[in-house]
């Protein structure tokens, strides 16, 4: 059975009146970490175009602390050509399974290529996915200079199931052997790296005091 009009119409009026008395209107909600997860049909890994259109509906934190801006090359041991990485900013609220599914998480601008990364100079956009053979995650790199994504497989990604971040921060790191620089970005209970690292070092890392103070004599 419908809802009588006349109910309706009181309904609605004592809506408004409530809005007036509140001095507030409805705002928009935000959009749900995740809800705008790509699917593919062709392909198992989107095309530049599709992550383009993907990644203009979420916003990317540009302020230095969430974001990060470092030189990424060695030459004639000066550091030169940098690099900024801008986290997605609610990437911090994304789960594993809708990481799972596939999430543009970052966008990085390189003032030059950095080919461990697959960055080009100009814009590229930093993909995660678990579509990868046997269940693996994927890190993808694309760039918008060559449109071509860059896919590392990942063994997983690293869990802290009794942490929860409050906002997104992506950052550069630096690691040995090379030493080369690899891509990090949090997730709701766990982060992201997007090389391989051996986990046991960077479990090291994260202690409270990694290295034994020892007195100078």
């Amino acid at each position: 059975m419908g809802t009588p009009r006349t109910f309706r119409r009181q309904a609605g009026w004592l809506l408004l009146s409530a809005l007036a008395v509140s001095g507030t209107a409805p705002q928009p909600r935000p959009a749900l970490a995740g809800a705008a997860t790509l699917i593919t049909t062709q392909s198992d890994t989107p095309s530049i175009a599709m992550i383009r259109a993907y990644a203009a509906k979420y916003a990317f934190d540009t302020v230095l602390g969430a974001a990060d801006a470092q030189p990424l090359l060695v030459e004639g041991g000066r550091r030169s050509g940098w690099a900024k990485i801008e986290p997605r900013r609610d990437a911090y609220q994304l789960d594993a399974t809708r990481l799972a599914a596939g999430q543009v998480i970052a966008r990085i601008s390189s003032e030059s290529a950095y080919a461990p990364l697959g960055l080009s100079r100009g814009t590229n956009w930093w993909w995660i996915d678990q579509r990868g053979g046997g269940g693996k995650w994927r890190s993808i790199v694309y760039s918008e200079a060559s449109g071509q994504p860059t896919v590392t497989l990942l063994d997983s990604l690293v869990s802290h199931p009794d942490y929860e971040w409050r906002q997104s921060i992506a950052r550069f790191v630096y690691l040995n052997p090379n030493p080369r620089v690899t891509i990090w970005h949090n997730f709701k209970n766990g982060c992201v790296l997007g090389t391989p690292v051996e986990l046991a070092y960077y479990r090291h890392l994260e202690l409270a005091d990694p290295w034994r103070t020892e007195r100078i004599k």
